[in-house]
């Protein structure tokens, strides 16, 4: 009986330690502020060929930090070099194809002008000869009444015969004068016809040039278009940087070939990290996007890091099948995204972390 005493005090304090150190975890559980473990994400983007082509050379080497617009990758481009000259050349020649159809406009523009002042003359010249066709006929006809009375004088011999010739020869002059006019109000009504006729060639050419400078004007906005295509085309033989970042991944080397989707190199932009931690149901309230939180890792001992909730899942995960009570509730949790600025990159994918969202410390409000 004496023997059984001391092993029942040692059962009774073993069983105390156990108690109180259970009692003691719960309360520091109930106490710890709401966060959890995560694991540091960054941005990732692959530098992808469009192109099928040769690797002239790989400018970078996985883990070489590089900037957005920084030249990664030379491609062999002499086919896409070939189609940009091709293009080039074709645009050149579709532009002094449309220069000389607008001068070909301009000439039969000129030409309707110059067939126009040659109308405008010809109908002068005939309006003019027509004037003076009817001033000599006026002349006429007082030339052969005189000549008329003239001979019946001189039937009387009141006047000499010098006197009836020069009556009959000024007649036969204003005769002579119409017959004149008369070709002159032809010769001027050929040049009108002539005149229209050249106009509407004239007009003609204008019009067709018009339609021949709307064609020429189509193939130089096709050979801008395949210019550009090319100059695209090119581009892509050289692969940037998208943005600033450290070369994850090389995948391809010199002399080797890409397919158009060939992901040539992955690389990690870590200027700000996300990482998702899970919260249990009960502690959901105190996760909010924007609200500030706290970040620690391992690497960097007690040093802080700070960011904010960017997105809290809308659907509860690891849910048991029937959620009935208080204790299958608690058992509920949602994914939270943190976002950190890590401005000096001490912040590297795959780095575990532990956070914390601030405000949730025991005795804060």
């Amino acid at each position: 009986m004496k023997k059984a005493i001391p092993l029942f005090v040692v059962l009774v304090a073993t069983l105390s330690v156990i108690l109180y150190t259970r009692l003691r975890a719960q309360r520091l559980e109930a106490e710890r502020p709401s966060g959890g473990s995560a694991t540091v994400e960054g941005t990732q983007v692959d530098v992808v060929a469009r192109l099928p082509a040769r690797i002239e050379s790989v400018k970078v080497n996985a883990g070489d930090r590089v900037k957005k617009g920084q030249l990664l990758v030379a491609l062999d481009c002499a086919e896409p070099n070939a189609r940009l000259a091709q293009a080039e050349a074709a645009l050149r020649g579709a532009k002094v194809g449309l220069v000389a159809a607008k001068t070909t406009t301009l000439l039969a523009q000129q030409g309707v002008r110059g067939a126009d002042s040659q109308l405008w003359m010809a109908q002068a010249a005939a309006k003019a000869a027509k004037a003076q066709k009817a001033a000599a006929s006026v002349q006429r006809g007082a030339a052969e009444r005189a000549s008329k009375r003239v001979q019946e004088v001189h039937l009387a011999g009141a006047v000499s015969d010098q006197t009836l010739d020069k009556t009959e020869s000024q007649l036969q002059g204003l005769d002579h004068q119409l017959a004149a006019l008369d070709a002159s109000i032809a010769a001027a009504d050929a040049r009108s016809a002539a005149a229209v006729s050249a106009r509407q060639a004239a007009a003609l050419k204008t019009k067709l040039s018009r339609v021949q400078i709307g064609g020429v004007e189509q193939k130089v906005n096709a050979a801008k278009a395949a210019r550009k295509l090319a100059l695209s085309a090119v581009a892509e033989c050289t692969l940037m940087a998208p943005r600033d970042g450290y070369v994850l991944e090389r995948n391809f080397e010199p002399g080797e070939v890409v397919l158009p989707g060939s992901r040539v190199l992955s690389l990690v932009d870590i200027s700000t990290v996300e990482a998702t931690f899970y919260l249990p149901n009960a502690e959901l309230r105190a996760a909010e996007p924007g609200r500030a939180v706290t970040v620690r890792a391992d690497t960097h001992g007690e040093q802080l890091f700070k960011g904010k909730v960017l997105h809290v899942g809308t659907e509860a995960e690891f849910t048991p099948r029937n959620v009935q009570t208080r204790k299958d509730r608690d058992r509920l949790v949602y994914a939270v995204r943190v976002v950190v600025p890590n401005p000096a990159a001490l912040l590297r994918p795959g780095m575990p972390v532990e956070i914390t969202i601030d405000g949730t410390e025991q005795g804060s409000p």
